[in-house]
C-alpha cells in the first residue's frame, strides 16, 4: 500500500530532515506515512549501519520493537511535514 500523500510504499522507511518515518506504524495508520523525531525516537545499532544510512538506525520505532502501544513522541503524518 502507498501513502495517500507522497506515494511511496507505507512499509519501506522514509526520511525528511530530522524525522524518519516507522513502517509498521505507517502501515497501521493506512494512508499516510507517520514519523517520529529521529534518532530520539528509533535508536541506532551498528549491525544496521550501511553505506547510505552510517549510524545504523533502528527500523521501527521503539515502541514498534518494544510492543507499545504508542509511543511517547507526537506523530507526524506525511502530510504535515
Amino acid at each position: 500500500m502507498d501513502c495517500n500523500h507522497c506515494l511511496k510504499p507505507l512499509n519501506e522507511a522514509q526520511y525528511h530532515n530530522n524525522l524518519k518515518s516507522c513502517p509498521n506504524c505507517s502501515s497501521n495508520n493506512g494512508s499516510e506515512h507517520v514519523f517520529y523525531p529521529y534518532p530520539e525516537a528509533f535508536g541506532n545499532t551498528p549491525k544496521r549501519a550501511t553505506s547510505i544510512h552510517l549510524d545504523g538506525p533502528q527500523s521501527h520505532c521503539t515502541a514498534c520493537r518494544g510492543g507499545k502501544e504508542q509511543t511517547e513522541f507526537d506523530p507526524v503524518i506525511c502530510s504535515q511535514k
